[in-house]
């Protein structure tokens, strides 16, 4: 029997690793042969070289409610949750220059197919350094960053981290981490563990901010860009907003995707945070010039939308730069 899986996957003309072919002989049998080809699918679509476990984990967790014993093994990472069929949701264009929102569409509206996606989630976490960091003794300061960013390296293959420093930049903290995943749980776990490491105690988080940036299902997965400067701000709409009739709310969006149009070296990318944090949008600007984020910026306050806008929220920029220089830059080397 192992034998006759290990030549279909042979035939299949992609490879598995060992711990992906252990999770699918957990599989019940009567739907294995539709995982093992729904995990070949996933990964030629994702342009992925080999099955991985994490694919195994995504299916059997979307299939839990269809067989207990399809649910993951504990060793494996939390499961993913598909998404309520009723809830309303904001799909994103996958545009490479610029990503932008589309109408609202009840759930109700949502095709089939879609219902089993998986969501993605940008989480935003601004870190401050307590200055007793910089007494620390030396080989201290080197295994506090060392450990912190091993743990950053654990999750890599679940959660896509981007990280961006703020020293000088932004009186709100030190170190921005931007992660993107489709496990609020798996985020949530990260941060614990992150703030358990050695330097986590000298690190207080200041802000964090969440948002959902569609699903995985009939698009790329979205992947942070390597601009060197990223504006973050969050974005709460006015009570009136909803009142306003829906083709003067469509028109509002329109009039901003075509400013946003006229500043090709941004990308600007909106995430739903509405039931998920204190703000109703997330607006994400990448760029490798600050100059042009700024004109960006005034130019959106000239829209009918700005109108509507809480002007009491501020953004932040941070550098992009590499773990180790952003923890660097924190002192105490």
């Amino acid at each position: 029997m192992a034998a006759d899986e290990a030549k279909d996957q042979e035939d299949s003309g992609i490879p598995w690793t060992d711990d992906a072919q252990a999770l699918l002989k957990k599989v019940p049998f009567f739907i294995r042969k539709n995982v093992e080809k729904e995990a070949e699918d996933y990964a030629r679509s994702h342009g992925m070289s080999r099955v991985e476990a994490s694919v195994i984990v995504r299916i059997k967790a979307s299939k839990s409610g269809d067989s207990p014993e399809a649910s993951a093994p504990t060793e494996a990472p939390p499961p993913l949750p598909p998404p309520p069929p009723a809830a309303p949701a904001e799909n994103l264009s996958p545009r490479e220059g610029i990503q932008a929102e589309t109408p609202r569409v009840s759930g109700s509206q949502v095709p089939r197919a879609s219902v089993s996606s998986l969501r993605e989630y940008a989480s935003f976490v601004i870190l401050r350094i307590d200055p007793e960091w910089r007494k620390v003794h030396p080989a201290e300061v080197g295994h506090g960053k060392k450990e912190f960013g091993d743990v950053v390296r654990s999750f890599e293959s679940q959660v896509a981290s981007s990280s961006y420093s703020l020293v000088g930049l932004s009186g709100l903290g030190d170190v921005l981490l931007w992660r993107v995943g489709t496990n609020i749980g798996l985020l949530q776990e990260m941060t614990g563990k992150l703030l358990s490491t050695y330097l986590g105690r000298y690190l207080t988080v200041e802000r964090s901010y969440l948002g959902f940036l569609g699903e995985t299902g009939s698009r790329t997965p979205f992947v942070p860009r390597n601009s060197r400067f990223i504006h973050v701000r969050p974005l709460v709409r006015s009570k009136d907003w909803p009142q306003l009739p829906e083709f003067v709310r469509e028109g509002a969006e329109r009039e901003r995707r075509v400013v946003v149009d006229r500043f090709s070296g941004v990308r600007m990318t909106l995430a739903s945070s509405y039931g998920l944090d204190e703000s109703d949008l997330l607006m994400i600007m990448e760029s490798d010039s600050a100059e042009l984020i700024v004109d960006l910026n005034q130019a959106l306050q000239t829209t009918q939308e700005n109108r509507y806008l809480n002007m009491t929220c501020r953004g932040l920029t941070g550098i992009s730069r590499p773990l180790g220089d952003v923890l660097d830059m924190l002192g105490g080397v």
